[in-house]
């Protein structure tokens, strides 16, 4: 037969999680730390904004020499083709008699940023090789590389009978430009529609992991200070464990929805934006962002942060120390960490098959099918599927967190079995 405490505290559960989720909510956003991550958020995007737009109006271009050890007088057929490819390289032939040693040490001491070799050989396929400190920047080898190949077939095009300028005609750059097919709207580029896509995929799996490990330390610090047994006294366990996560979660919704209109205000005018620093021209062209758009994101943010703070609440209430939690979660965390190895599988082909089971998979949806949507492979059935399965994914974390997080919140000393948490489960 029950206490009347016991039938009080179950006659108000279904209030008592509204006030846990109330008194979560509160306390975190009321903190100096959720004041200064929500004013992070905004400024990262800005700094991602006008930061490269004004660096690239700032950096000069690149010196390269080129030591021409060539017959067909190549160290000017490279300077030719430069002009012809890139403002961002300055690449002059070397002075007669200078050795790569001391263009070397002119690298190493800042006054050049590298040298290319072009051999003897270089029209009968012999290696052209570049010597220098940005070597390792992918942008800057492929334009030295489509500039050393222009400067080869000019040569073997003069060596034919055509002028320099017939040259030039032929073998000019075409004007070429990568457009995405965007869901609505205007086409953006799709250098744009992949920065957009990425940062929405990438801010929901920040955004999943941290809140999802508030809940567990949350629950991890009552239980190590024992407040959890008086907390537990005057309301059900499953109130406690379903507040907790809806009052983190809230506060992560509220962050993200702040987020979300800075940072549409901030793409909208981001011309303006630009100009207000003093740059002209230099911003990406991104795509429309539409309502939609933010509730998916948002929405696969809410469903995937109550599937795993279910998982970390239950490993909360498992574990005896913030040690102890650490190692506890990894298996989450790995899970969890898989959809990003993903990224490039939905970019290369967003309505393929291989998306769309990456983004009907409970544990890899909530990360990649924002991204899926921005990109315009996917739509409202897609979408609806991948939160129905999502849906039932969280109903049967909830239920198998919640069997023990009842018997774990209160239990002390060593961490339980295998064994011993499924008995957990079947009691």
């Amino acid at each position: 037969m029950s206490t009347p405490s016991q039938t009080n505290a179950g006659g108000r559960a279904p209030r008592a999680w509204l006030v846990i989720a109330r008194r979560e909510f509160f306390e975190r956003v009321r903190t100096g730390w959720f004041l200064v991550t929500t004013i992070l958020g905004p400024l990262g995007l800005l700094g991602v904004i006008v930061l490269p737009a004004w660096l690239g109006q700032t950096t000069g271009a690149a010196e390269v020499r080129v030591l021409d050890r060539s017959e067909a007088e190549l160290g000017a057929g490279v300077a030719w083709a430069v002009d012809q490819l890139s403002a961002d390289v300055n690449a002059e032939p070397a002075e007669a008699g200078t050795s790569e040693d001391e263009l070397r040490a002119r690298v190493e001491d800042g006054d050049i940023a590298g040298y290319l070799v072009v051999p003897s050989g270089a029209l009968d396929g012999e290696t052209v090789v570049y010597w220098g400190r940005n070597a390792a920047d992918m942008q800057f080898v492929f334009t030295l590389r489509e500039v050393v190949n222009m400067a080869l077939r000019s040569a073997r095009a003069e060596g034919a009978g055509f002028s320099r300028t017939e040259t030039a005609a032929l073998l000019g750059p075409a004007s070429f430009e990568a457009r995405h097919a965007a869901r609505a709207g205007e086409p953006a580029s799709g250098t744009g529609s992949f920065v957009v896509g990425y940062a929405v995929m990438f801010i929901t799996y920040m955004a999943i992991l941290l809140y999802a490990v508030n809940v567990l330390r949350s629950v991890v610090q009552e239980k190590t200070t024992r407040a959890v047994e008086m907390i537990v006294s005057a309301t059900r366990s499953n109130s406690l464990m379903v507040g907790k996560i809806a009052g983190v979660g809230a506060v992560g919704l509220f962050q993200l929805a702040i987020w979300a209109l800075l940072a549409f205000a901030m793409l909208a005018y981001q011309d303006e934006l630009l100009a207000a620093f003093g740059i002209a021209e230099g911003g990406f062209d991104v795509p429309a962002i539409q309502p939609a758009a933010v509730a998916v994101s948002l929405g696969y943010f809410l469903l995937g942060y109550a599937l795993y703070a279910s998982l970390y609440a239950a490993i909360g209430a498992m574990v005896t120390s913030d040690q102890e939690a650490q190692q506890a979660q990894t298996p989450v965390v790995v899970v969890l960490v898989i959809p990003l190895a993903c990224v490039n599988l939905v970019v290369q082909d967003p309505g393929g098959t291989i998306a769309q089971v990456l983004t009907t998979v409970p544990f890899s949806a909530p990360v990649l099918m924002p991204m899926r949507y921005l990109l315009g492979g996917a739509g409202a059935g897609d979408v609806a599927v991948s939160m129905g399965v999502l849906a039932l994914a969280i109903a049967c974390a909830v239920w198998l967190a919640a069997r023990i997080y009842r018997v774990g919140i209160l239990s002390h000393g060593k961490r339980p079995s295998l064994r011993e948490l499924s008995r957990w489960v079947r009691r």
